[in-house]
């Protein structure tokens, strides 16, 4: 997209909003971002990003946010189980971003919603235009269905739209699916919900900011819904090899394994999108780490 200027992003307290904050950054763009906190904003500011006051359940915070912002990228989300709260931030919050920004004059609002929209566990054999489980029994996984449900109306009223579905988010410092998985299974053992040969799909937090820079410039990804993955990888590929370096062992579960594997291609093919951090890198990072570690309860 041609003379973008001013990117407002949500969701920056979380690693994988604030690697696609410093990623729009680098490719020119003033960053402005969503805070609710004094300290969120100190951290921004920090990072060289104009923070803006205001909050996805109080709608009337929002039009300072958005105004003069010619993108949104909206990745802030509610991951808990709490149905009330992941319904008035994830559903109607993305709801009243998406009309702010639509009565503002946005050129374009990417939307980072997650593979969980079509079901947690996620079925196999995934596609773009899968169906989403709005019935979902977790709330979040419900409210990020209807999310994109919401998000459509108001794209039919004239909001140019992006949808990203990543799978699990990885990085070494301050992911779920990175370093703290690692301290997860130093401390508590090999999870009892997953089976070695269960399949779920990833991306490097760092791909995924490319992914995001991507969707929010490239002409072609007005309108299109990506699944934002890098590799659909087997659990005795990512964990064990960490509990094998936590000098610990694991065990499957007496089921048969899930696999949740999905099409992998059209962002490449589309958006020209191509990966820089390895599956294969990651471990080994990971791996370096949990073998740094001391043996709990050990000196």
């Amino acid at each position: 997209m041609a003379d973008v200027r001013m990117v407002l992003v949500t969701g920056v307290s979380g690693h994988a909003a604030g690697a696609m904050a410093a990623r729009l950054a680098a490719g020119g763009l003033r960053v402005r971002v969503l805070v609710r906190t004094p300290a969120q904003a100190r951290v921004a500011v920090q990072a060289g990003w104009q923070p803006v006051t205001g909050d996805l359940s109080a709608p009337g915070s929002l039009g300072a946010a958005v105004e003069g912002a010619d993108l949104v990228v909206h990745a802030a989300a509610y991951l808990g189980r709490d149905k009330d709260l992941a319904e008035a931030v994830n559903v109607e919050g993305t709801r009243q971003l998406a009309r702010v920004a639509l009565a503002a004059g946005v050129r374009r609002f990417v939307h980072i919603s997650t593979m969980s929209v079509h079901g947690d566990p996620q079925p196999d054999g995934l596609e773009e235009d899968s169906p989403l489980a709005t019935g979902d029994a977790h709330p979040y996984v419900a409210a990020k269905a209807a999310a994109e449900a919401a998000l459509d109306t108001v794209r039919s009223r004239g909001l140019p739209t992006v949808v990203l579905r990543p799978g699990a988010i990885c990085s070494l410092l301050n992911s779920r699916w990175g370093d703290e998985l690692v301290a997860r299974l130093r401390q508590s053992g090999w999870p009892a919900a997953y089976h070695p040969g269960d399949v779920i799909p990833w991306v490097h937090t760092s791909d995924l900011a490319e992914m995001t820079w991507l969707a929010a410039t490239h002409p072609a990804a007005e309108g299109e819904v990506f699944l934002a993955v890098d590799r659909c990888v087997a659990i005795r590929d990512y964990f064990v090899p960490i509990m094998t370096a936590l000098g610990q062992p694991f065990t499957a579960p007496d089921r048969d394994p899930v696999l949740s594997r999905c099409r992998i291609g059209k962002i490449r093919t589309v958006l020209g999108y191509v990966p820089r951090q390895t599956f294969g890198q990651t471990i080994a990072e990971l791996t370096a780490l949990a073998r740094s570690m001391p043996v709990p309860g050990c000196r």
